[in-house]
């Protein structure tokens, strides 16, 4: 985590790209929960609707005044009771008078009054087309009138055949208490109030039988239509019912686009919300189906969702930006601490070396030979830079000296040779050239140095001559375990120089036997 934080830090487009990311995916999100939240309101507010809709419905129709009307009419009224009982009425009856009354008074289209056989014994006709003599036996109005209750029936009319409700109550006999009706009165009304209520109200409102048939709406291409599979067992079951007239006769019908059920559907491409109630009519199939829907990119606009997405995204970009700062500054502060560390690290290791360098130089100031001026020296190097063996080479004194003498060594397998003249191998040419080299050997061992140490590979070697006022006093050799850097590097010319003030004060002070032979030099221990 810390290394991502640092990278992200350093690296400011990916920065963005990850802010820019996390702000595009939480407005995603609350777009998402957004039309969720609002369309599960309206799905709520639908149903409320529906279910105040539907209790509209039924106190229009099964508790309405036309109701009341004809169920009074079943319950006192003495002519039509006799009508209904065996179809003789007194001289002075005037059951028509009374069904056109009601039927004026309710805007009816007719009323009838049908006996226990089943057949239309009398009825009034707004347009003169009576019903009298009909068998209505098979009717569900009628059968529900004859168990003693009241009913409304939607169905296609027989003798107009149109589209109608049927309101039915149920007569009794005269002079006793019975829950059997002799027979039944009803009123024939269109759907005008149906449709009046279902008009302008909802984008999409359907009344559905229990059959699953559209019978009214306010989607006139609709009527008629079937909810689900018309399969030809269900087909054959509705035109027995002989409810719905011609409609389903000859062909079949279209299949609704909307399941009959609660929630979000797609219609025309669009998300709709479908809410449903019921509306009992005391039908013997069931309860018919109140179907709404209403159009989600109306009332749930993806305008409003995507603006407070997009504020979302701002408020994110915001305090990504704030964060991205924050992160920038601690990284400076740390930058600046590790910076103070290292340098507080350096100069305690530069204090440490400038100590070493002066207790090197007060040993090599009491040192009394060559033997133990090399030794000293080649002891502090290995503790202050990591030289783990070396030689000194020393001029005799003379300007043009061409052969210089081994003044000591430390750590060779073999002892060096105890001459060495001026551009003789390496050591020979970094002393004929006055040059210091620092050699670094290959990590694979491929190749092994050769100098005047012999074969040994190591990390580095360093070769620097021995100046004083532009006279060649020296040479040093001495093998690193690792490459210096910079820092160590300028150690190196440190020590060096040193060694060079130290061995000329020494040079004059100490006598340099020039060797017979190589034997006869002692090698310093380490």
């Amino acid at each position: 985590m810390k290394r991502l934080l640092v990278y992200l830090a350093k690296n400011a487009p990916a920065a963005w790209a990850l802010i820019v990311g996390v702000a595009l995916a939480f407005a995603i999100g609350v777009f998402w929960l957004d039309v969720e939240i609002r369309t599960q309101q309206r799905q709520t507010l639908l149903q409320t609707e529906v279910q105040r809709s539907g209790l509209e419905l039924m106190s229009t129709t099964l508790n309405g005044n036309l109701m009341g009307s004809v169920t009074l009419l079943g319950l006192l009224d003495g002519d039509i009771k006799q009508e209904a009982s065996n179809g003789l009425a007194a001289e002075d009856a005037n059951v028509a008078g009374t069904m056109s009354i009601v039927g004026n008074a309710f805007a009816a289209e007719g009323v009838f009054v049908v006996g226990m056989d089943g057949i239309v014994k009398s009825s009034w006709d707004r347009i003169n087309k009576p019903s009298t003599g009909l068998d209505v036996r098979f009717r569900p109005y009628f059968q529900i009138a004859m168990r003693g209750q009241p009913s409304v029936y939607a169905a296609v009319s027989m003798a107009r055949g149109d589209r109608s409700l049927y309101f039915t109550a149920p007569v009794f006999p005269e002079h006793a208490r019975s829950t059997v009706g002799v027979g039944a009165i009803v009123a024939r009304t269109t759907l005008d109030r149906v449709d009046t209520l279902l008009q302008g109200k909802y984008d999409v409102a359907l009344l559905l039988s229990p059959q699953g048939v559209v019978f009214a709406g306010n989607r006139n291409d609709w009527t008629g239509r079937l909810a689900g599979v018309a399969t030809p067992e269900r087909l054959q079951a509705i035109r027995e019912l002989k409810q719905f007239g011609a409609m389903f006769e000859n062909q079949t019908p279209l299949a609704l686009p909307l399941e009959p059920t609660s929630g979000v559907q797609k219609l025309d491409q669009h998300a709709y919300a479908v809410a449903m109630a019921p509306v009992s009519w005391n039908d013997p199939a069931g309860d018919w189906s109140l179907v709404v829907a209403e159009d989600l990119g109306r009332t749930v606009p993806a305008a409003a969702s995507a603006g407070r997405a997009m504020g979302a995204a701002l408020l994110v970009l915001l305090l990504g930006w704030m964060w991205l700062r924050l992160l920038r500054v601690r990284h400076a502060q740390e930058l600046a601490s590790a910076q103070l560390q290292v340098y507080a690290r350096e100069q305690t290791q530069q204090a440490q070396y400038r100590t070493q360098l002066g207790v090197l130089s007060l040993r090599l100031q009491h040192s009394a030979e060559w033997t133990d001026f090399a030794t000293t020296f080649f002891q502090s190097a290995r503790d202050m830079v990591g030289g783990v063996q070396g030689s000194l080479y020393v001029t005799q004194g003379e300007a043009e000296d061409q052969v210089l003498v081994l003044a000591g060594y430390a750590a060779c397998a073999e002892a060096p040779q105890p001459l060495l003249h001026l551009g003789e191998g390496l050591l020979g040419q970094c002393a004929l050239e006055r040059s210091a080299r620092v050699i670094e050997t290959p990590p694979d061992g491929i190749w092994n140095l050769r100098s005047g140490l012999g074969a040994t590979p190591m990390a580095a070697l360093l070769l620097a001559p021995l100046v004083m006022q532009d006279v060649l006093i020296g040479v040093v050799e001495m093998g690193l375990l690792t490459v210096p850097d910079t820092q160590q590097r300028q150690q190196l010319d440190e020590l060096v120089a040193l060694l060079a003030n130290h061995l000329e004060i020494h040079r004059r002070a100490f006598d340099l036997e020039v060797p017979a032979e190589s034997n006869e030099i002692v090698e310093v221990p380490a």
